[in-house]
């Protein structure tokens, strides 16, 4: 029975309860109550107003009709400004309102904080976050948590950029960030007075001295640099560039600094060296009676010589430009070569078919033969068929080069037999000898032969020592 009259009792409870609607700063929150009054509600909930909060409370049947419990929560607001702390509670929920409560005059270049972040006084105050299971007395709690403001005052800042001066407000801490906000570019090569890094004060001036943009080019590398000196020398001396004896630069020292100006450092220097060209040493022949002849030997190698010469090469930027001989002279003189040749004559004896023979020199030469229709004379000519020396061509005489071997003399050739010397040539020349035959018993002949040449020797006058060495036996 106890039980039973118990879960009644509960369910008549339940039954009797309400929603009471709270509206708090704007927030909609409902509480299920037994209370008749919105001053019972707000017990229930555990809210007290403070002085500067609102209430407007509805009569007892339209709260239980739903009509809500409108509570307005004064926000505590502190404000730093000037050295000094300003506060306040307020129902203002626009930032500009909030101020003028406070008393604060907040000019449109300074910057205004709210908890740290920068807004603008036609900001509303921040509100707390709200969530679904949040209770009325945890979101009252939460507006009556001080709201922090804080203004940056901003000072005025000159800046002389140029012709004239530009004067403005600003809230940098330092001279580069209020030109950075400002929308001023500066170049490595600028100079700003005060630094950088120099803090802002009320009435600073800054000062900037604009470079210019040049294109220095040294040693042949282009760079892109500006500069703030007035003259092509006062930027070398900027750069560190210092100028050789012989180096120049372009343009002329003097020449003012303008924009985009190239200038271009050459760097100039002078090498030496020595070149060695060789002298080549002469050959001297020098007969030696005591060597036989047709026999060669060297009595001094020799050496050769050197000249030398002293070059001046000329640089420009490391590119030659030219070069130039300053000085010659003969470091080693060259000496001669010399070899001697046999002039003394030594008579030997041939056997033969037809029987001995005495020669004083043999000659290697090439053999050919020709008969009077084979030698290139028309028979119409009045000397067809007649040799140099005017004899009747036939057999027992060879054409020969009658500065290797005198016409007249007697000579011997294997297979051939002895003859004489008494025809000339136009193709005979040098080691050749031409074997002469009958019209009707030529033999052609185009080889290699020792020709003897039969005593007694000419007069040393006539004799040619030193033999040419053509035409070459090969093989």
């Amino acid at each position: 029975m106890l039980v039973a009259a118990l879960v009644v009792l509960a369910v008549v409870y339940v039954a009797t309860q309400h929603t009471a609607v709270l509206d708090i700063n704007g927030t909609v929150m409902r509480h299920r109550t037994h209370e008749r009054s919105a001053e019972g509600v707000l017990r229930e909930v555990g809210i007290q107003l403070a002085e500067e909060d609102t209430l407007r409370a509805p009569a007892e049947d339209a709260l239980e009709q739903g009509a809500p419990i409108v509570i307005r929560i004064a926000r505590p607001v502190a404000m730093v400004h000037d050295g000094s702390v300003a506060r306040a509670r307020t129902q203002s929920r626009v930032l500009a309102d909030v101020v003028d409560e406070l008393g604060v005059e907040v000019s449109p270049n300074d910057v205004l904080y709210v908890a740290g972040a920068v807004r603008s006084l036609d900001d509303e105050l921040p509100q707390p976050s709200t969530r679904p299971e949040l209770r009325p007395k945890a979101l009252v709690e939460a507006l009556r948590r001080p709201v922090q403001l804080a203004v940056q005052r901003a000072v005025p800042l000159t800046v002389q950029d140029g012709a004239l001066p530009m004067t403005f407000h600003t809230t940098a801490r330092t001279v580069g960030e209020a030109l950075f906000d400002r929308g001023f570019v500066i170049y490595q090569g600028d100079r700003v007075f005060p630094g950088l890094d120099a803090e802002i004060t009320p009435g600073l001036s800054v000062t900037i001295e604009r470079s210019k943009p040049i294109v220095l080019t040294l040693e042949g590398q282009r760079r892109a640099l500006r500069t703030r000196a007035k003259t092509v020398a006062g930027l070398l001396e900027t750069e560190g560039v210092s100028l050789g004896p012989k180096d120049y630069v372009l343009p002329d020292p003097e020449t003012p600094i303008t924009r985009d100006l190239e200038v271009d450092v050459v760097s100039v220097y002078d090498e030496y060296y020595i070149e060695e060209i060789p002298i080549p040493y002469d050959v001297i022949w020098v007969g030696d009676p005591e060597l036989e002849i047709d026999q060669e030997e060297v009595t001094h190698w020799g050496e050769e010589g050197a000249k030398r010469r002293r070059i001046r090469v000329h640089y420009e930027n490391n590119r030659e430009m030219y070069r130039v001989e300053e000085e010659e002279w003969i470091a080693r003189a060259p000496q001669d070569r010399t070899y001697s040749y046999g002039t003394k004559i030594v008579l030997r004896d041939l056997e033969t078919p037809s029987g001995t023979v005495t020669y004083w020199r043999k000659i290697r030469m090439l053999a050919t033969s020709y008969n009077a229709p084979t030698a290139g004379v028309s028979p119409s000519s009045s000397y067809y068929g007649y040799t140099r020396l005017g004899w009747r061509a036939r057999k027992g005489i060879v054409a020969v080069d009658p500065d290797i071997i005198k016409l007249g003399s007697e000579v011997y050739v294997p297979g051939y037999g002895r003859a004489t010397a008494a025809d000339t040539g136009g193709a005979i020349q040098n080691r050749r000898i031409d074997l002469c035959y009958d019209d009707d018993n030529l033999v052609l002949w185009h080889k290699w032969v020792d020709v003897y040449l039969l005593a007694p020797a000419p007069p040393a006058r006539d004799i040619v020592y030193r033999l040419p060495d053509q035409p070459t036996e090969r093989g």
